[in-house]
């Protein structure tokens, strides 16, 4: 926290001060907030996990709104006057973004406070060391995943240049449709890491489950947005609209992301974090490298494809090592099925045209509808003959 004027004067000449300063303050509040979160998902307090977090959302939505829509609002329309119109207008709305953020990850710290006053204060230096060796490649994991996931709205502005931002607002928009399967991959990874854990000796078989249905699930995902994909245009202008090639691409590499996280989990049974470390960085440095080379060619497509790319080795490699050291009766054949036949649907919707709302609307519904009974289908007549 004390750094924050000078990470302003280095990066931002001497602007965004305290904006910075909240952004430390942010990470100290959250990092506070991780252990206990950690502790209600070990307990399987699921129930108040997802309260905390639906309360943490709703309240960074309710003070972004009131610091940049309602208070403008009533400014502009004179109900507030005086003090607070002086205050309000010192700071910009960076400022306003990250007090929303701020305020609601105080909120959320208060809430856990009493998960967080049973936990026990001294420090146990015989397992300090272990505990170390575990977690600090789970650190970097952390740390290349994030790279890999952001990186490109980084890069961007530079490798376009003056068309850099612009461009950058396009891909961000139409990344955002692809909040549906970020949300589910991240619940994915709340609810299923706990139980990982608690069946490590009762069988490999119910994680080989798991795995069927979440592609199955993931694949329902990708096909509802991009089938339905002009709904969900109707928010977005005709700029932004031309940013929709990337929509299915980063779709897929949100799910290619999920599926590794699912088969990665093995590193951490058999405390072997520092592998995942390795996964992380060339999943990194793919991204990285694909995006210098890709983006001043074919823009932010080719950010995008470099997404797609490094979670999908980082995917394949994953599952080829994890066979080796935790071998799990996945089912790669099945899972590919799964694949072409959303495949089929995707490229059956692109080159069926049809004119009336209600029967394209009506056609898109029933590619859909085949799709999700083709997965019953599959589940009927696998009898160990499919994977």
């Amino acid at each position: 926290m004390l750094l924050h004027g000078s990470v302003s004067d280095i990066f931002y000449q001497g602007e965004h001060d305290l904006s910075i300063l909240l952004v430390f303050i942010i990470l100290g509040l959250d990092s506070f907030s991780a252990l206990p979160f950690a502790r209600l998902r070990l307990q399987n307090k699921a129930f108040w996990f997802g309260i905390v977090k639906l309360i943490n959302i709703g309240a960074n939505i309710f003070f972004n709104l009131l610091f940049l829509l309602i208070l403008p609002y009533l400014i502009k329309e004179g109900f507030v006057k005086g003090y607070i119109v002086d205050f309000y207008t010192r700071f910009d709305g960076i400022f306003y973004v990250f007090l929303s953020n701020a305020i609601s990850s105080f909120i959320t710290l208060l809430l856990l406070l009493p998960q967080i006053l049973q936990l026990k204060s001294f420090v146990d230096f015989s397992i300090l060391k272990p505990v170390l060796i575990y977690s600090l490649p789970v650190l970097f994991v952390g740390i290349t995943g994030m790279i890999t996931q952001n990186i490109d709205k980084i890069l961007l502005p530079a490798l376009l240049k003056e068309d850099g931002f612009s461009q950058l607002a396009i891909y961000g928009a139409n990344f955002k449709i692809g909040v549906l399967m970020s949300l589910f991959t991240q619940s994915f990874r709340f609810a299923f890491e706990p139980f990982f854990f608690i069946n490590k000796d009762k069988g490999k078989e119910s994680y080989a489950k798991v795995m069927d249905y979440f592609i199955f699930f993931g694949l329902v995902i990708f096909l509802g947005v991009t089938l339905f994909l002009d709904v969900v245009n109707i928010v977005l202008t005709e700029d932004y609209i031309r940013g929709n090639t990337i929509v299915p691409v980063v779709l897929l590499a949100l799910l290619f992301y999920g599926i590794y996280f699912n088969l990665s989990l093995w590193y951490k049974l058999t405390d072997r974090t520092w592998i995942g470390a390795v996964f992380g960085s060339i999943g990194a440095v793919i991204t990285v490298v694909l995006n210098i080379v890709l983006v001043p060619d074919i823009g932010v497509f080719g950010s995008a494809i470099a997404l797609l790319t490094g979670y999908f080795v980082m995917m394949v490699v994953s599952g080829l090592t994890g066979r080796k050291y935790y071998p799990v009766p996945y089912k790669p054949f099945k899972y590919l099925i799964y694949f072409l036949a959303a495949g089929f649907v995707y490229f059956l919707n692109l080159k069926v045209s049809i004119e009336s709302d209600f029967f394209s609307y009506l056609f898109k519904a029933t590619i859909f509808v085949f799709f999700i009974g083709s997965f019953f289908v599959i589940q009927k007549y696998d009898k160990s003959k499919i994977g």
